[in-house]
């Protein structure tokens, strides 16, 4: 992202009053939907029975008719589309349920469960899963008053899940050292389309390669732009569900895309960004194309896909502060291990100290340079206040993780002054 600019004052952990939120994505828009019918035979008829051929045509735009249903005129009831992490930890799982009527606020609706052990999150003998809903966003496939719910998921005594990361995230953002510092996040989420039945990047020829990287960063044209009708449609889709998505493009390697969400607030921010997610993934699933989270899903002379994460505190926003964004990066030095242990799976075949990414062993930052573990821009250093960025994160990170992380890294750690010297000494970073 360019620049930080102050967060919406949208919070999505309500709704509008409005109860009608405009047309929801049309399954039109996508070929995949194709529904083989018999040959088509001369219509027959006798004394009561009239058997009539339809055509491909009326069977996909009966169904269609249907999909796109506005209910809101004959019932008060809604659909909630409860979604959650599966076994994986990237995995996104989801279900639906009839809710009595329109709400405002995730604790309007009930608990639910699920079998973890389908999931890969419990065993058969107790396989039960516990469902505590979230976050509300609209629900850009179903439209009208029908939503998509973020949950994170508990035993039934009420313990976390060892996949819920968000419990220990909320328990990080709600400490007053941290509110009080009132923590921004803009998050960069690069992604790869893949075909559907070669899992080989869109756009590419099938076992071949396309030419060098260079033409393709936010290209127009149909030998160098590849998917960029899912990313416009994810894009308006985020719009549409109350998600704080502030950007698109295309990226360095063909196939390949970026949509950034933010700034967000805490927690906010990865509950944006894996509703986002699994918008994308319906999306895909609608377009037949495979969504790839891969850090690196083509070896060689091509760029892997990272989750660069932008962060800036009160005190980094204010006058002064750059000095506590060198404070910041000291510590962040401090504990490059247990950030990189945490910022995604693979992630080593991305840092590589090439394509624009620093070595996984190494920690570094500079001014302006992308080939550090943390960059800061030009207009923070002319300023003296201002962001960092993060360019460590994996695209399959977990934000949950990478955000409460940064926030306990540079708020609530306190190493020692003879480590903070050596550090700065071997980094050289006067603070």
């Amino acid at each position: 992202m360019a620049q930080l600019l102050a967060p919406s004052t949208q919070w999505q952990m309500t709704l509008p009053k409005t109860s009608t939120y405009g047309s929801p994505i049309a399954t039109k828009m996508w070929s995949s939907l194709v529904l083989k019918q018999n040959k088509k035979g001369a219509a027959k008829s006798s004394g009561k029975f009239k058997v009539v051929a339809l055509s491909e045509n009326s069977t996909v735009n009966r169904l269609e008719n249907l999909l796109n249903m506005d209910i809101t005129p004959y019932t008060d009831k809604i659909i909630a589309e409860y979604i959650w992490i599966g076994g994986s930890g990237l995995d996104m799982r989801s279900k639906s349920r009839t809710i009595s009527k329109p709400v405002k606020h995730p604790s309007e609706l009930p608990k639910w469960n699920y079998d973890g052990s389908s999931t890969g999150q419990a065993p058969g003998e107790d396989s039960e899963v516990i469902l505590y809903p979230q976050a509300i966003f609209k629900d850009p496939f179903r439209g009208g008053n029908n939503i998509l719910v973020i949950c994170d998921a508990y035993t039934p005594a009420g313990e976390p899940i060892p996949t819920n990361k968000r419990h220990r995230a909320a328990e990080i953002f709600s400490n007053k050292k941290v509110v009080d510092e009132v923590p921004w996040f803009g998050i960069e989420q690069e992604y790869t389309l893949l075909q559907q039945n070669v899992k080989w990047p869109l756009g590419w020829p099938v076992g071949g390669y396309p030419g060098p990287q260079g033409p393709y960063y936010c290209a127009a044209g149909a030998d160098k732009s590849f998917g960029r009708d899912i990313s416009d449609a994810h894009y308006k889709a985020c719009l549409y569900a109350g998600i704080n998505i502030s950007g698109t493009n295309g990226e360095v390697m063909p196939g390949q895309w970026e949509y950034q969400v933010g700034p967000s607030v805490g927690i906010e921010a990865g509950d944006h960004i894996w509703c986002s997610r699994y918008i994308l993934e319906r999306i895909t699933e609608q377009a037949g194309v495979v969504l790839s989270l891969d850090p690196k899903p083509i070896e060689g002379d091509w760029n892997g896909a990272g989750c660069h994460t932008n962060y800036s505190t009160k005190s980094m926003r204010e006058e002064g502060g750059f000095e506590v964004i060198k404070k910041a990066i000291l510590n962040l030095s401090l504990r490059h291990k247990e950030h990189i242990s945490a910022y995604g799976e693979g992630n080593e075949r991305r840092l590589t100290g090439k394509h624009e990414t620093a070595s996984i062993n190494t920690f570094s930052w500079g001014v302006a340079n992308r080939g550090c573990s943390i960059r800061v821009g030009r207009d923070t250093e002319k300023n003296g206040k201002g962001y960092l960025e993060d360019r460590r994160p994996a695209s399959n990170m977990d934000p949950y993780v990478v955000t409460a992380l940064l926030a306990e890294t540079t708020i609530l750690y306190e190493p020692t002054l003879e480590a903070e010297a050596l550090a700065a000494q071997k980094i050289a970073l006067n603070v």
